[in-house]
């Protein structure tokens, strides 16, 4: 029996030159002359920064850097000239917020409202969520931290959905959803029709999740999939999480399998090729990458 056709296209996240301190430019350029028609970057905005260096620990959290709106918009023009040069469109900019911090929210809110109004601009069809912060050891999330979690992605989500932008939450190392415990404890309660799911197969592996059973079970809910691989997870923890993901095929993630429950669902949006960190060259594991999208998985860049 033959598989369902491919309906869903692949874009690129920069995250290889953005996070390896490469030129952005450059490597907007190669992904463009590689035959990509999306890219995804990270906003690398205030309130993501900050979120960051507070929770993420992929590395030593320094003190707080005092920062100002050059390099955000610098980035966005670097972004639109090279949409109106290379026709290489923006398909979401990720946001790290803390979501259920009062003393934050509202300006949080406004913060991603602003950033959606740009995708707007670039015709960009996501908003990437991150964010919230990860519950600590010996406790849990509480059953009303996940209803406000769940009613601020829901209100996010409204607001993006009024500006013809579509929002997704992506289940994340160091966030508020990082297991499938905490995953379905969300879906249980959150409206995916205001927002939806960003599947990343990568970190729900180095949970202990597995991803093509997310995808069986949620597939209604997917906006938007990164196709990320990792080493094995087996006893890494900090920062090495991190430092085990690579490229496509060189992990232990089941890729065939997710692709074929993305099939199966008819999946029709963008999935987001990512490595964050390259050991090699940013350019060579991105060939790398595409090679096994064409010849294992027998998928095209462009649907």
């Amino acid at each position: 029996m033959s598989s369902p056709p491919q309906r869903f296209s692949f874009g690129y996240h920069l995250n290889s030159w953005d996070l390896g301190g490469l030129e952005l430019e450059p490597g907007l350029r190669f992904l463009a002359d590689s035959g990509f028609g999306w890219f995804e970057a990270l906003a690398r905005n205030e309130f993501s920064n900050d979120f960051a260096r507070r929770f993420m620990r992929s590395g030593e959290v320094g003190p707080p850097q005092a920062d100002n709106d050059i390099p955000f918009l610098a980035r966005l023009a670097l972004f639109s000239r090279v949409q109106e040069e290379l026709g290489l469109r923006l398909s979401s900019l990720y946001c790290n917020t803390e979501l259920i911090n009062p003393a934050t929210w509202e300006l949080e809110h406004d913060s991603l409202t602003a950033i959606a109004r740009l995708l707007v601009g670039f015709g960009s069809p996501v908003l990437v969520l991150g964010g919230g912060p990860p519950a600590r050891p010996g406790e849990p999330h509480t059953a009303d931290d996940y209803d406000a979690f769940c009613r601020a992605l829901e209100r996010i989500g409204s607001t993006t959905r009024e500006l013809g932008v579509t929002a997704a939450y992506h289940a994340h190392l160091d966030t508020f959803v990082e297991t499938r415990e905490q995953l379905d404890q969300v879906m249980d309660r959150l409206d995916a029709d205001r927002c939806g799911l960003c599947v990343d197969p990568a970190h729900l592996v180095l949970s202990g999740s597995d991803p093509v059973a997310v995808v069986r079970d949620y597939g209604a809910a997917i906006r938007y999939v990164h196709y990320k691989d990792t080493g094995p997870p087996d006893g890494l923890v900090g920062p090495a999480r991190y430092a085990a993901f690579c490229e496509l095929g060189a992990g232990v993630v089941d890729l065939p399998g997710m692709t074929d429950a993305l099939l199966a669902s008819g999946y029709d949006g963008l999935a987001i090729i990512e490595l964050d960190v390259s050991a090699r060259t940013a350019e060579t594991s991105a060939l790398e990458s595409i090679a096994y999208v064409r010849d294992t998985l027998g998928l095209e860049l462009s649907a």
